[in-house]
C-alpha cells in the first residue's frame, strides 16, 4: 500500500522565524505550490523534532522560538492553539463520516483516517523500540505530540468525541433493554382494582344485601299499577310504571323481568343478572354477577343514598337504583347491536380482547390445584379503546358501541370466571386523539352516567396510554363528574415504550398485550368477523324510541 507524499520538511529555523509575515506568506504559497493543492487533501504536515535552539514550553506540544519576546510569544502561542483547537473539534465532530470500512484504499482514507492511523503507528513503533521496560508508553506519546501538535489535537477530538458517541449507545441500548417479566415487581397496592377477585362482605354487609334483596322484589310488586290509575283491575291488565319518567311497561311479573336481562343477553347460571337459588340447594345462592353488593358499595352501604344522583339528588330508597337499571336493561338492550352499529364501530375505535391477570386469592387456588389453565383464563376482561381512529358523527351510535363493549366484557369476564368476576379493564389508547376525534362534554358525561348507574363496580382500571394535550383536557373537563372511587380507578402510564410495557406487565400477560403498545399480540380488528356471533340483531327502528321510553338519558 503507497504512503502518501509528503509536504515539504518545516525546520526549527522556519518554524522560529514567526516574525516575518513575508516569509509566513512564501512557506503558505510554496506549500500549496508544491503539493498541487492545499492542506486538507490525503497529505499530512510533517513537524521535525525541534533543534536545540528551539524550546517547548510544553503547553499542548506547541513550540515557541527562544528568540520571542515571551509577550508577543505568548499572544501568537495562545492564538495558535485555539485555532488548533476549534479545527481539531470540528474535524473530530465530524470524523466519524470519514471513517470507512477497513477494505477501502488508504489513500480515499481521508486525512483524519490517515493523521490517527499514523499516530498511532507511531506511539507503536517508539514504544517498541525503547530498550528499557521501565519506560512508560506514555513517554513516546509525549515525544509525539511535542513535535506533532495537530496530530496530538486531532488525536483528542477524535476520542473525545468517539467516546461520547460510545456512552450515548451504550445509555440507549440499556434504556431499551428489555426487563424479563419475572424481573417485574407487581404493585399490589395500585392494581387491586385491575385484579381483585375478593368479593368477601361482613356479616353485617351481608345482612345489608339481603335486606336490599327483599326491599327491590317489594318495590317492585308495588309499581306494577293500573293502567288508568285505579286501585282494582285484572292482574293481566297492570302495567309497570317507569321510575324515570318513562313510558310504562308491560306488566309482567318480576322474576320474568329479571329472566328477560341476563348479561350478553347469554341466559345461563354464570350470567344471571339476579341472583338466584340453585336448584339443587336451596340454601346456596347463585353469584347473581355479585349484583347488590355492587350497588351497596357504590353507595357505601347507606340505604338511603343519593344515587343514582341525577334521579336521585335529594335521596332515595336503596331499591330504586337495582329498579331503575332493570327498567333500562328492558328497554335499552345494551348487549343488542345493529347493522348500523357494526358500521359504526369498523375502525375498531373499542373492542373486547382477552384478559387481566388473575388476582391473588385465584393465582393461590390454581397453584394449589395445578391448574395452569385458571392461570390464563381468570380475571378481569379487557376492553382496548383507540378513539383517536375514528370521529363522533353520530353520538347514539358512538354510545351504543361503547355500551356493548363493556356489556360483552362483563359477560366475558363472568363466563370465564364461573360467575365469581363481572369486571373488565380499560385500556385507553390516546394516540391520534384530538378535536375530531373527541365527544361533546355533554355526551361523555352521559356516558359516565351509564356507566355509574347501571354497571356499578363493574370498572376494574382504566389505564390511559400515550397521553397527549387533547386527551388531557378532556379528562380535567370529565373528572369532576365522576365519583371519588372511579377517580381512584384511573391510572396514567409513561409514554415511553419500556415504562410503558413495565406497568402493562404487572396484570396483563405480554402475549395478551397489542403490538402498538409493545406487546406480542399482532391482532387485527374486522368488525364483520367480530360482530358475526352476536345473538341480538335489531333493526334501525326497533333503537329509535328508547330516549323516548326512557327520557332520563336524554
Amino acid at each position: 500500500m503507497d504512503a502518501p507524499p509528503k509536504t515539504p520538511e518545516l525546520t526549527a529555523e522556519t518554524i522560529g522565524n514567526t516574525t516575518s509575515s513575508n516569509g509566513a506568506k512564501k512557506r503558505r504559497k510554496k506549500s500549496k505550490n508544491s503539493n498541487g493543492a492545499s492542506y486538507g487533501a490525503s497529505q499530512t504536515l510533517e513537524v521535525a523534532p525541534p533543534s536545540p535552539s528551539v524550546s517547548s514550553n510544553g503547553v499542548n506540544g506547541v513550540m515557541h522560538d527562544g528568540s520571542t519576546s515571551p509577550k508577543s510569544s505568548s499572544s501568537k502561542h495562545l492564538i495558535k492553539n485555539v485555532v488548533c483547537l476549534f479545527v481539531g473539534i470540528i474535524i473530530g465532530y465530524f470524523g466519524h463520516k470519514l471513517y470507512p470500512t477497513e477494505s477501502l484504499d488508504e489513500a480515499k482514507k481521508g486525512i483524519f483516517k490517515t493523521v490517527i492511523s499514523k499516530h498511532r503507528r507511531k506511539h507503536k513503533e517508539i514504544a517498541a523500540g525503547n530498550a528499557s521496560s521501565d519506560a512508560p508508553i506514555s513517554a513516546a506519546s509525549e515525544e509525539i505530540d511535542r513535535s506533532h501538535p495537530i496530530r496530538h489535537i486531532l488525536e483528542g477530538a477524535s476520542v473525545f468525541y468517539h467516546v461520547k458517541k460510545q456512552k450515548q449507545a451504550v445509555k440507549a441500548t440499556t434504556k431499551h433493554a428489555h426487563k424479563d417479566v419475572s424481573e417485574i415487581e407487581v404493585d399490589w397496592k395500585k392494581w387491586k382494582f385491575g385484579m381483585t377477585d375478593d368479593y368477601q362482605l361482613t356479616s353485617e354487609q351481608s345482612n345489608l344485601v339481603k335486606e336490599l334483596e327483599q326491599r327491590v322484589v317489594s318495590k317492585a310488586a308495588r309499581i306494577r299499577v293500573c293502567p288508568d290509575g285505579g286501585d282494582e283491575c285484572a292482574e293481566g291488565e297492570k302495567q309497570i310504571s317507569s321510575l324515570s319518567g318513562g313510558t310504562n311497561m308491560p306488566g309482567r311479573s318480576f322474576i320474568e323481568r329479571v329472566d328477560s336481562v341476563p348479561w350478553g343477553g347469554n341466559d345461563s347460571d354464570f350470567t344471571k343478572w339476579w341472583p338466584r337459588k340453585d336448584a339443587k340447594d336451596p340454601n346456596k345462592m347463585l353469584p347473581g354477577a355479585r349484583l347488590l353488593a355492587g350497588y351497596l358499595k357504590i353507595m357505601k352501604f347507606n340505604m338511603f343514598p343519593k344515587f343514582p344522583h341525577k334521579l336521585c339528588e335529594h335521596g332515595c330508597d336503596s331499591e330504586v337504583s337495582v329498579l331503575h337499571t332493570l327498567e333500562w336493561r328492558e328497554k335499552y338492550r345494551p348487549w343488542c347491536v345493529t347493522p348500523k352499529t357494526i358500521q359504526y364501530n369498523k375502525s375498531g375505535f373499542i373492542y373486547r380482547r382477552g384478559n387481566s391477570r388473575p388476582g391473588p386469592r385465584k393465582r393461590l387456588d390454581a397453584e394449589k390445584a395445578k391448574d395452569s389453565e385458571s392461570l390464563s383464563t381468570s380475571g378481569h376482561a379487557l376492553l382496548f379503546y383507540r378513539p383517536g381512529v375514528t370521529t363522533v358523527e353520530d353520538p347514539s351510535l358512538y354510545g351504543r358501541v361503547m355500551l356493548n363493549a363493556i356489556e360483552s366484557a362483563i359477560t366475558d369476564s363472568l363466563v370465564r370466571n364461573k360467575g365469581e368476576i363481572g369486571r373488565f379493564n380499560i385500556i385507553f389508547d390516546c394516540k391520534g386523539f384530538g378535536s375530531k376525534n373527541a365527544p361533546s362534554l355533554a355526551n361523555v358525561k352521559l356516558l359516565f352516567r351509564y356507566l355509574q348507574d347501571h354497571f356499578p363496580d363493574r370498572l376494574g382500571v382504566l389505564v390511559v396510554a400515550n397521553l397527549g394535550g387533547m386527551a388531557q383536557m378532556l379528562m380535567k373537563m370529565v373528572l369532576p363528574f365522576v365519583t371519588e372511587d372511579v377517580r381512584a380507578k384511573i391510572h396514567i402510564i409513561p409514554n415511553d415504550e419500556e415504562g410503558r410495557r413495565e406497568v402493562l406487565l404487572q396484570f396483563i400477560d405480554e402475549d395478551k398485550i397489542p403490538t402498538w403498545l409493545g406487546g406480542k399480540d399482532d391482532y387485527e380488528f374486522d368488525a364483520n368477523e367480530y360482530y358475526k356471533n352476536e345473538k341480538c340483531v335489531l333493526k334501525e327502528d326497533e333503537i329509535s324510541n328508547f330516549l323516548i321510553d326512557m327520557p332520563y338519558h336524554g
